[in-house]
């Protein structure tokens, strides 16, 4: 039975912070065969049956400091992240939980992060029949069309709007300051809270 390998994609402060940690282009890959996916970070290593995935897809870009150096465990879910680079990755969903951040497995991981060379091809590998999900460039554009739609809003929309956020005194501001008030108040969370056109 033949196995693939497939690398990570380095970026030069990834690399230099990852070194330390035993983390080189020659311990950092993905290895894959018919029945199991494995993947090693210099000294962590996740290695399951690949009937345990449970789905694959394109991710990124990530934040620098959640991810630069060695493996990164997430506090919200823990999900363990092996990244070489903050463009993009293979986000990785197990049907069962596995071991990765610890050598006795006391941590169980829901899902895995890999930022290897062609992310496409891995999702699409992994994902045999179904369509690769690309969370980031889905997610962009989301986000774009909800600024759009905010943008297109009228002013009385705008203040009813931001009574439902909580932003109070907006009765005699004008569109552009609403706006402003508006993308402050929520963040990233522009999204979930403007409402489709």
């Amino acid at each position: 039975m033949s196995s693939d390998r497939i690398p990570f994609a380095f970026d030069a402060r990834y690399r230099v912070a990852a070194r330390p940690f035993g983390v080189t282009p020659r311990s950092a890959y993905v290895e894959l065969d018919d029945d199991r996916f494995s993947a090693r970070f210099g000294p962590w290593v996740v290695d399951t049956p690949r009937s345990n995935l449970r789905s694959a897809g394109v991710t990124g870009p990530y934040g620098l400091l959640r991810t630069i150096g060695p493996a990164h465990l997430s506090a919200a879910d823990r999900g363990l992240t092996f990244a070489t680079n903050g463009r993009a990755g293979v986000c990785l969903q197990f049907h069962e939980p596995v071991a990765g951040i610890d050598p006795v497995g006391l941590i169980r991981h829901p899902g895995l992060t890999v930022t290897v060379e062609d992310p496409e091809a891995l999702a699409a590998e992994l994902t045999t029949g179904e369509p690769v999900l690309r969370t980031d460039i889905d997610r962009q554009e989301a986000e774009q069309a909800a600024v759009d739609d905010l943008h297109t809003m009228t002013a009385s929309e705008l203040r009813a709007l931001a009574d439902e956020l909580g932003i109070e005194h907006t009765s005699s501001m004008r569109k552009p300051h609403l706006i402003a008030l508006v993308e402050s108040k929520v963040g990233d969370r522009l999204v979930d809270v403007v409402p489709d056109a």
